[in-house]
């Protein structure tokens, strides 16, 4: 069975036809090779699998993943999902507190939401991880950061790593989270530290990279095993000023790195300095590429792909990019750019300047409209499966002209060179809620799940779940 040209719901009306086509439509391989062509070949995301072997489950089991998949897919792309479950949660008691970061920890059952909340007075940060999988979602880890500096965290994108989370504040704290402990407040529990203070941008397994505030903004890779070490530093000699970094992505032996105005790729092999020098040794960018204006925002995820994954090549990357102008405020449209796959890259060669995995200048895809009134909250976010979900001030369709209202939307984006009607115009294709003020702030996405976290300038959450 190698082709099958009926929708699901055709197959499932068959089924009540006869006694034939009823054990015909309950077999495994039937309902194994719908899985795969009209899921997995399609990057769908599949609710309730959480890498599950294919291998180990029954028809029963393929058949209503396939339909989990199929039908909230249909609800996640309508121009007005519907939301099955929308809850609020943690609303603080002290004032001027408000939400600053969240994210959907990846793998790990699809259940865990970590956020962080500031308060101005006194001033202080609260990091919490959420169950979200349950009636009315619980705090089962708590970690209060009152004294010295504090520089953010960020999540491991490797659910099989103990290292779950790395915060920063007078030093790096690696930390992992007991799930099973009853006391939230002793449930994030301390891995390995490492002196100084530094930006940290990207946490993959046992990989940690960082930024040093001064001497031209260099980055370095950390290796967080046991006692954590500097590995490589990567340096780019062309930069004039102390560029931030935006966006970073690591895989294998290199890295992409989105700064404000540049696109930079490294090899991440560490080999001995030319001349020699103490430290780790340094790696020169093999190739960037400059944006013509500087960048106010950039979100970098790489897209799932199933025929790249099945031939061990590299999967496009999606940017979705909002730039800056010369006005107190951003650009009020988002650019979807895509770094293409390399087809000259050989899979299994070092990376270096004559084997690049991806091409240096990325593919302009589309332009989004989505104004930011001047002062109001934005937040981008961008799954892995190519869902983009912002928060902007478009709310005229709904509301009429006004000073105030907010808009969480979407789109499902589609690489270069992939066939898809939705891409031509410069709308967003779902418009999940709409509110008429200003208190949204910041938006966490799930796509295998189905849910949306959105944070509150008062440090309230609302979840809303469409599976």
């Amino acid at each position: 069975m190698d082709e099958l040209h009926l929708p699901i719901q055709s197959i499932l009306a068959l089924r009540q036809t006869s006694r034939g086509f009823y054990a015909i439509t309950r077999l495994r391989s039937l309902w194994a090779l719908l899985l795969q062509t009209l899921v997995q070949e399609q990057n769908i995301p599949i609710p309730y699998f959480d890498g599950k072997s294919l291998d180990f489950l029954s028809a029963l089991e393929l058949e209503r993943l396939t339909c989990y998949a199929l039908t909230l897919r249909s609800n996640w792309t309508n121009p007005d999902p519907d939301a099955k479950r929308e809850v609020d949660f943690y609303k603080p008691t002290e004032p001027d507190s408000r939400i600053i970061f969240m994210q959907f920890l990846p793998g790990r059952g699809n259940r865990w939401l970590i956020s962080v909340t500031m308060t101005a007075q006194p001033r202080k940060f609260v990091i919490q991880c959420w169950n979200v999988a349950v009636l009315q979602p619980v705090c089962i880890a708590e970690l209060t950061h009152m004294e010295g500096p504090y520089g953010g965290v960020v999540v491991n994108d490797d659910p099989s790593s103990p290292a779950i989370i790395a915060m920063q504040s007078a030093l790096t704290e690696i930390l992992t989270i007991d799930f099973e402990e009853e006391d939230p407040e002793s449930a994030f529990v301390p891995l390995s530290t490492i002196d100084g203070i530094r930006e940290i941008h990207l946490l993959s397994g046992n990989t940690l990279v960082t930024r040093r505030p001064e001497n031209g903004g260099e980055v370095s890779i950390w290796d967080i095993n046991d006692q954590p070490c500097e590995k490589i530093h990567l340096v780019n000699p062309s930069l004039v000023q102390n560029d931030r970094c935006q966006a970073m992505h690591l895989r294998d032996d290199y890295m992409v790195i989105v700064r404000q105005q540049t696109i930079e790729f490294y090899s991440t092999i560490p080999r001995p300095n030319i001349i020699a020098t103490p430290g780790a040794p340094i790696s020169y960018p093999l190739a960037q590429y400059s944006f013509l204006w500087r960048t106010e925002t950039v979100n970098m995820s790489e897209q799932v792909c199933w025929h790249a994954a099945r031939s061990h090549r590299p999967s496009p990357i999606n940017l979705v990019v909002r730039f800056g102008s010369i006005y107190p405020w951003p650009v009020n449209v988002l650019h979807h750019f895509v770094l293409t796959p390399n087809p000259a890259y050989v899979p299994g060669r070092e990376t270096s300047l004559y084997n690049l995995p991806y091409l240096a200048q990325p593919t302009s895809v589309q332009t989004i409209g989505s104004p930011v009134r001047l002062f109001a909250p934005s937040s981008v976010t961008l799954g892995r499966y190519g869902t983009a979900l912002w928060l902007d001030s478009h709310t005229e369709d709904w509301m009429g002209p006004s000073d105030c209202g907010q808009r969480l939307a979407g789109r499902i984006l589609v690489a270069a060179g992939e066939s898809s009607t939705s891409q031509h115009d410069s709308h967003a294709s779902m418009v999940f809620h709409v509110r008429d003020d200003d208190l949204w702030n910041k938006v966490a996405i799930d796509e295998e799940s189905g849910r949306i976290a959105v944070g509150y300038v008062n440090g309230s959450i609302t979840l809303f779940e469409y599976s």
